[in-house]
């Protein structure tokens, strides 16, 4: 929960993933209540797919046996999936949002972070003033899907040990081309230190979280010695701004209760 105020959405995820803290990061900035159901990686094949997400039971599997499907991107195993979530998510991903009645499903990240902004009539400008700043906004968080397909197959072959050189490549030149635009916008704004306004936006949120992902990277990998990290390798003056952005950020009140656990415990890993 994000606060005691009845839950206007509804999000079904494995937990943590900063793809997650777009949602709640804009929730808090805006003072409403999202609820946020799930359990780690391994364990949320043990998990009912449903806008009532929650552990199976016997029960569950029984009802459900002739209805599991092969897991996709991340996951290996068979899942049970209702067919009330295949309805309101017809790609079967999570993360998956519901409204407040389960009828309706909203998925990827960056459109779940959207419909948070758009739950508030007033939301302080989060995500722009007027349909130029909004659309500015779309702009940067439709730049970071490219870097996020390339993050998310490189931290896998991490993760199931099939790094190679060639996914490390195309990762390496997703993140520079991506931390290049942010570059350039903080650059031009250097005024204010935001990425497209005086303020913190969609745009800011979506980057820190990105990257975030990203920066599980920078942990050793074992099983070569040739898939060093990409962050390490640039080091902090390829991106310096950027860079100071997201460590100031990080310090937010409002970042920082989902991210300084699960940063922390990178860089010590990576110390």
């Amino acid at each position: 929960m994000v606060n005691i105020k009845k839950p206007l959405m509804r999000i079904f995820c494995y937990i943590p993933t900063p793809r997650i803290w777009k949602s709640s990061i804009v929730a808090r900035f805006l003072d409403i209540n999202i609820e946020i159901r799930g359990t780690k990686p391994p364990e949320i094949k043990n998990w009912l797919w449903d806008f009532d997400a929650r552990p199976l039971t016997e029960e569950d599997k029984i009802k459900l046996a002739d209805k599991t499907s092969q897991g996709r991107t991340g996951f290996s195993i068979k899942l049970y999936k209702t067919d009330g979530f295949l309805k309101a998510h017809p790609y079967g991903t999570i993360p998956a949002a519901f409204s407040s009645d389960g009828k309706i499903g909203v998925f990827e990240s960056n459109s779940i972070m959207r419909l948070v902004a758009r739950l508030k009539k007033n939301n302080n400008n989060i995500y722009g003033s007027n349909p130029y700043e909004t659309s500015r906004i779309d702009s940067f968080l439709d730049a970071s899907l490219l870097f996020a397909k390339s993050s998310q197959n490189y931290l896998l072959s991490i993760n199931n040990n099939s790094a190679t050189i060639k996914i490390r490549n195309e990762a390496k030149e997703a993140f520079i081309t991506y931390m290049t635009g942010i570059e350039n916008a903080l650059k031009e704004n250097k005024k204010y230190g935001f990425i497209t306004s005086k303020n913190i936006t969609l745009a800011d949120i979506c980057f820190f979280c990105e990257l975030s992902l990203f920066y599980r990277e920078i942990m050793p990998y074992e099983k070569s010695d040739k898939i060093t990290s990409i962050i390490k390798e640039l080091g902090d003056s390829e991106f310096k701004l950027s860079l100071k952005h997201f460590h100031k950020l990080r310090k937010h009140p409002n970042f920082k209760i989902d991210s300084k656990k699960y940063l922390d415990s990178i860089e010590k890993k990576s110390a």
